[in-house]
């Protein structure tokens, strides 16, 4: 009888442990996200000739001799001492991750300007092929790290031919860089022909097969979209691009849900306010004499994306509708980038169905913000249940003698006390931090990586926080304005 009983036990206690066991390998699905490289291949200029006459392959070596060997600081994008530490540091923290997402940004601020400044070269082929090395570089440079993992990327404002917004449709830039998107994700002729023409992507997710990755490049939508054509001198052109994303978007969500299929969606600029852009609006308009009232904070919202009244375009409302109406449900997760910082955004009532888009920190440190990635865990059937961090902490000392340190900052359960990531969860951080100065205080260092920004950005930290639930100019005006204008 005794061992009758201890064989039981015995069986019960290896079934427990198989339980263990098979929810720790589910907790151990994470993937790797990297937003808003910035990388500056520029920032020695004697070096730009040599890495204009060998092939990306080549580029290393050269890169090597970068002077000064110190990172880039703080108000500068990231030049190679700093993206070869981060570079490094990837594998260290996730050695082998599910595949590694890319919201945008390869390419430095100002790109096409630093090019004509150093080569005075204003031949716009000899600059095309520069930024097509560029992206090449960057893409060996990935692949080196993770040669057998899938790399997801979408395009950010600056990765273009013609400078800052101005991709097009069917561009020189989305046809140049098609071939090395589509090898990045070990995609087909479809994601190949996708991308050339919007820059766009649907994917089958790595590990899940009920889920598809769609990828759309959002900078159509951006207010500051400026489209130009590198064919023809980078002549402004007319393009209906935003009108035929959006719709192509429309298409994708209906088909995943015919299919049966849950979506997680990735791009680069997020819908609804642009949080700081409004906070320096009204201070100029303040200084300029106006008065500090609620009608000159209303004068001073500023979307990220176009609303136009007079031609009744508002891409965010129409994204808010296209994720709250019925196809919409099929939408678990949004990953996007463009600020530079550690943000969300909350789309939709609350409830059940309430959306949440994560916006990733930057690499570059151009806006005070430290440099930092994250390591985003999911489950199996979809679902986003935790996020991790990590920064670099001596910016400012590191340099090709001195290693860069990079820790964890945070993870996301642990520091909010939430059981899991998701918009509830997230929708309680928002509510916290509109009511609480500590939790606002927590929020605002998170926001900035625990860079120095986050010190000037205390003065108008409401700005900030009020674009992450308030994405229609209405909803953002109640938390910004209605309350006493003060920062």
């Amino acid at each position: 009888m005794r061992r009758k009983t201890a064989r039981v036990a015995l069986l019960i206690i290896t079934a427990l442990s198989m339980v263990a066991t098979t929810a720790a390998k589910e907790a151990e699905r994470k993937f790797l996200w990297i937003s808003d490289l910035h990388f500056n291949p520029m920032a020695d200029p004697m070096l730009v000739k040599d890495l204009e006459a060998v092939d990306a392959t080549q580029w290393e070596a050269i890169l090597d001799r970068t002077l000064p060997n110190t990172f880039s600081l703080y108000k500068s994008d990231t030049n190679w001492w700093l993206l070869k530490s981060a570079l490094q540091q990837f594998p260290t923290t996730l050695r082998h991750p599910d595949f590694v997402m890319v919201t945008g940004d390869l390419l430095a601020h100002s790109f096409h300007k630093t090019f004509k400044t150093v080569t005075h070269d204003t031949d716009q082929e000899h600059y095309r092929a520069f930024v097509l090395k560029t992206v090449q570089f960057l893409a060996l440079e990935m692949q080196h790290k993770f040669p057998k993992t899938k790399i997801f990327i979408t395009p950010g404002n600056n990765d273009n031919d013609c400078g800052d917004y101005t991709i097009v449709p069917k561009g020189t830039f989305l046809n140049d860089t098609a071939r090395i998107a589509r090898e990045l994700a070990g995609g087909d002729d479809d994601m190949a022909l996708t991308w050339k023409e919007l820059g766009s992507f649907n994917v089958p997710h790595p590990t899940i097969p009920n889920v598809r990755i769609i990828s759309f490049n959002s900078i159509f939508f951006s207010q500051l979209y400026d489209p130009r054509s590198s064919s023809e001198g980078c002549k402004q052109v007319s393009s209906s691009g935003a009108s035929e994303l959006m719709k192509w978007l429309g298409s994708n969500l209906d088909a995943a849900k015919r299919d049966g299929k849950q979506v997680w969606l990735m791009f680069h600029i997020p819908p609804g306010i642009d949080g700081y852009a409004t906070a320096m609006k009204n201070d100029k308009l303040v200084c300029g004499g106006a008065p500090d009232n609620a009608e000159t904070c209303g004068q001073s919202i500023t979307p990220m994306w176009k609303l136009d009244e007079k031609t009744s375009v508002d891409w965010t409302k129409d994204f808010d509708g296209l994720l709250t109406s019925d196809a919409g449900k099929v939408v678990v997760a949004g990953f996007a980038a463009h600020i530079h910082s550690d943000d969300f955004r909350l789309i939709g009532p609350a409830g059940n169905g309430r959306k949440f888009v994560l916006l990733n920190p930057a690499i570059s440190p151009i806006y005070g913000q430290n440099p930092g990635f994250r390591v985003v865990s999911y489950k199996s059937d979809g679902t986003v249940t935790d996020q991790t961090t990590y920064y670099l902490t001596n910016l400012t000392c590191a340099s090709s003698t001195i290693k860069g340190k990079w820790k964890q900052e945070y993870t996301f359960t642990r520091q909010w006390k939430a059981q899991t990531l998701d918009a509830a969860s997230l929708s309680n951080v928002y509510s916290q931090v509109a009511a609480d100065p500590t939790a606002r205080e927590q929020w605002l260092k998170d926001f900035a990586v625990l860079g120095p920004a986050g010190q000037d950005e205390k003065r108008f930290v409401r700005a900030l926080y009020c674009a992450d639930e308030g994405l229609s100019m209405e909803e953002y005006k109640a938390c910004y304005c209605g309350a006493q204008v003060s920062h």
